[in-house]
């Protein structure tokens, strides 16, 4: 089931689409006497290839999901007790797994994806400023290899992480398995969330949905150039495209959890 709804999101992203919409184009011009039919999709592929890659615009899109919730801060939260109705110190911090490699030759710190690890880094930084925290992580086995939490665990520790401080959620194979199985270790005491800022919005209805207090610490937000209205961000890039993609995937992913209900 996981692997069916992974193609056919993967069969409807920005960049699928566009040679998706090309190629019927190309069939049109060669196979078609139609040849309007042919031009009107290759022009409009091509117009939707440069639209996505161009991080003026892909990146407001991933704009819209990261501002949702800003940055951490630590000292609030330990002010306000992490919660409406309790003073008591934070002691939870549960970073989301995104993802990992199937080659086990590699080192462990290489097996996790860009964003598991940003988002470990940042679960390992707060923990180190709240002492008596405990991390969980989350993710179960993915198509092959060792759980995600597993792997993850192994990157903490060679970062001088103490097993004993880390709690490991194996079961999860996707978004919204996270909260059923969190919500065990838990319970209802409020927890720091750590997860991509674009992912961010999505995860925080799936825990609250669940009668769950995260407390949001978004990571790896997507900084402008510097100079973003410079003449060479005009042209589109891999990372234009790459943003529009991160983005259609999160936006699909809260409109498939609003129709079943879950969030």
């Amino acid at each position: 089931m996981l692997s069916f709804k992974k193609i056919v999101a993967s069969f409807f992203s920005p960049l699928s689409l566009c040679m998706e919409i090309m190629v019927c184009g190309l069939l049109f011009l060669c196979f078609s006497r139609k040849q309007y039919i042919g031009k009107f999709l290759v022009a409009l592929a091509f117009m939707l290839l440069v639209i996505s890659g161009y991080e003026g615009i892909s990146g407001r899109i991933i704009h819209s999901l990261e501002s949702q919730y800003p940055p951490i801060n630590l000292s609030q939260v330990m002010a306000s007790g992490g919660g409406p109705n309790t003073q008591e110190s934070v002691k939870w911090i549960v970073v989301l797994a995104s993802g990992i490699a199937g080659d086990a030759t590699l080192p462990y710190q290489l097996r996790v994806s860009h964003h598991s690890r940003v988002r470990l880094m940042e679960g390992i930084r707060l923990h180190r400023m709240l002492p008596g925290s405990k991390i969980i992580l989350t993710g179960g086995t993915g198509f092959e290899g060792a759980p995600e939490a597993t792997t993850m665990s192994r990157v903490a520790e060679e970062l001088g992480v103490s097993r004993a401080d880390m709690v490991l959620e194996v079961e999860s194979r996707d978004t919204k398995d996270h909260p059923l199985y969190v919500r065990d270790i838990v319970h209802d005491e409020p927890f720091i969330l750590v997860t991509s800022a674009f992912h961010m919005p999505r995860a925080v209805r799936l825990f609250e949905k669940q009668g769950l207090f995260p407390i949001p610490a978004p990571t790896g937000q997507w900084v402008p150039p510097m100079q973003f209205w410079s003449l060479v961000n005009f042209f589109p890039s891999s990372a234009g495209v790459r943003l529009a993609e991160l983005a259609y995937h999160e936006y699909m992913g809260l409109l498939e959890a609003w129709v079943q209900g879950q969030i």
